[in-house]
């Protein structure tokens, strides 16, 4: 929130650590409670008139601008073929707990829609699929067997959007997770890296008849280290699939990063024969830090799925 804000609220209720005493002081349930208490009387005094300008305004509840049948049989494709090569769709809760996304990856709670209750509106679905990833492990004893899970989800976010035809605070993705062991020789990373990018690849070019096809790779090195990992995952592609196109970038991790080591992007023919990075993903640690286990592995990536159909049902894409 900005400060100026802060410092007149502040000011205006005479309690100069306000904002400690209700972050800080306060128990979560304690929170809750005096919140649900506040948002009741606020409830009470909106009238049907102020309710309907409120719809009007507040761009987190406009309706989507998408054919929504032919929109959701376009999901339901990309899931079933998903789950042909091994993701087990999952239909998630729209909220998820709070701090989702600023406790594991590197979103500030501000562009989350944060709720009541110790929840959030889900932003991300990938940190959503991690944390089911390791209560299932978990009680499995961590098997070496990977967990693979696919996901249609409507994101919502809070950060300013601009005002033109086409943006929406809330978007359609398309995500999968891998999660599993480090058995060594980064054969988890090699194998499922692999799995994913030849998944988008394979419907991009047989689904849809979209092609060429790439897969970029952009290596996160830290500073002064070999990064194995990604000369372990390129050199496994590349003896794999000797057809594919594969581009990589070379670029140091920086502090903050969301992927580890490596990002992947698919990347396809755009407008005006520009190229689009329509999905990427990457590894990250979020399963280490949850299960407190540093053996457990996981790959995530996502794609505007809402995006691309809007794309190919265009009157410039076709």
């Amino acid at each position: 929130m900005n400060k100026n804000i802060l410092d007149r609220i502040v000011a205006e209720t005479g309690v100069p650590d306000l904002v400690e005493i209700l972050s800080e002081r306060l128990a979560a349930s304690d929170l809750n409670s005096l919140l649900l208490e506040v948002f009741s009387r606020k409830t009470s005094q909106i009238t049907p008139a102020e309710l309907l300008r409120t719809y009007r305004q507040n761009r987190f509840v406009q309706p989507a601008q998408v054919d929504f049948v032919g929109f959701t049989e376009f999901c339901l494709d990309w899931l079933k073929s998903a789950q042909i090569v091994g993701f087990q769709p999952l239909q998630l809760s729209p909220v998820s707990p709070l701090g989702t996304c600023s406790a594991l990856g590197t979103v500030h709670q501000n562009k989350v829609v944060s709720a009541l209750r110790g929840t959030e509106v889900t932003a991300d679905a990938t940190n959503v699929l991690a944390l089911e990833s390791v209560v299932r492990r978990q009680a499995q004893g961590f098997p070496v067997e990977p967990t693979h899970f696919s996901v249609v989800h409507r994101h919502v976010r809070a950060q300013e959007i601009p005002k033109v035809p086409g943006f929406s605070a809330h978007f359609s993705i398309l995500g999968l997770t891998s999660a599993g062991r480090d058995t060594g020789s980064f054969d988890f990373e090699k194998e499922n890296l692999w799995r994913q990018a030849k998944f988008y690849k394979t419907y991009f070019e047989e689904n849809l008849g979209i092609s060429p096809v790439k897969v970029r790779l952009k290596s996160l090195d830290a500073e002064g280290e070999e990064n194995r990992l990604f000369q372990a995952v390129l050199s496994f592609l590349q003896k794999t699939e000797p057809g594919w196109e594969i581009e990589v970038i070379e670029s140091k991790q920086v502090e903050q990063e969301y992927y580890q080591r490596l990002q992947f992007k698919v990347v396809i023919p755009g407008f005006g024969g520009q190229e689009l990075e329509i999905a990427d993903g990457g590894f990250t640690d979020w399963t280490q830090r949850l299960s407190g286990n540093r053996k457990e592995r996981l790959l995530i990536s996502g794609m505007g799925l809402e995006l691309l159909y809007k794309m190919l049902n265009s009157k410039v894409w076709k």
